[in-house]
């Protein structure tokens, strides 16, 4: 079992960024610790801030922890809040934005194996 405080996880920048603005994450759970199937990221969006438009052949669950924010596919926009839950099936077209005045907090859980 492992248990640590997600504030002493280090914060590094999630993507590139011309395809993305404002968006760090703290890998909580990893091969690393002994996760075999999933691994557990928080992902912070500053107010503005998005990720990119992207597609990957796994799905991908994720929860939101604080703020506020919308989810697209790129035709489609979802408004998000505080504890909604989001789940995109292997290769659907996703991206998050910040739509509020605060930082939008994210779980997101991926699977270990990933191409």
């Amino acid at each position: 079992m492992k248990v640590r405080n997600i504030n002493r996880v280090e914060r590094r920048d999630a993507f590139l960024k011309e395809k993305a603005a404002g968006v760090s994450i703290r890998v909580a759970i990893a091969e690393e610790d002994g996760a075999k199937n999933s691994i557990m990221r928080i992902l912070e969006i500053d107010p503005e801030g998005f990720t990119p438009l992207h597609t990957h052949d796994y799905e991908h669950l994720m929860f939101v922890v604080r703020g506020a924010g919308m989810v697209t596919d790129g035709s489609k926009e979802c408004r998000l809040e505080r504890e909604d839950v989001i789940f995109v099936p292997p290769g659907q077209a996703h991206q998050i934005k910040n739509t509020g005045d605060a930082e939008l907090i994210l779980v997101s859980v991926l699977p270990v194996q990933r191409d």
